[in-house]
């Protein structure tokens, strides 16, 4: 599956920053980042005691709702993005993960978190 501009290395080069933005000292600790084999990015995440997930798509920006052209700037827009708190109706994983996501994936949530991974960076 290949997004509109998205390629399995630009894909891997935002995962790779987004993940290298929640590891410092924020409040926000990415524990686990992939990309999977439907090119979006996924994230384990804590927030204080909260256990989040989240599924971003790389063909837009999900803070203007434009094609990306940077992937760094493209990093930082996910980052903002992520939620710091469960949101409502959240699909929850065997490893107690509430996930977020703009859309749920076309597979359903068990099977995207479950999918095949092009890269895993923990």
């Amino acid at each position: 599956m290949e997004y509109a501009g998205v390629t399995g290395q630009w894909a891997v080069s935002v995962a790779r920053r987004v993940h290298r933005r929640g590891t410092g000292a924020s409040p926000l600790i990415i524990e686990e980042t992939w990309v999977g084999t439907d090119l979006a990015l996924y994230l384990r995440y804590r927030v204080d005691t909260h256990k989040l997930g989240a599924r971003f798509r790389l063909d837009l920006d999900p803070g203007t709702g434009t094609h990306p052209t940077d992937a760094d700037h493209l990093a930082s827009a996910v980052f903002e993005a992520l939620p710091d708190e469960p949101q409502a109706e959240a699909f929850v994983d065997e490893l107690g993960y509430r996930w977020w996501s703009t859309a749920v994936p076309h597979s359903g949530w068990t099977a995207a978190v479950r999918s095949l991974r092009i890269v895993t960076i923990c």
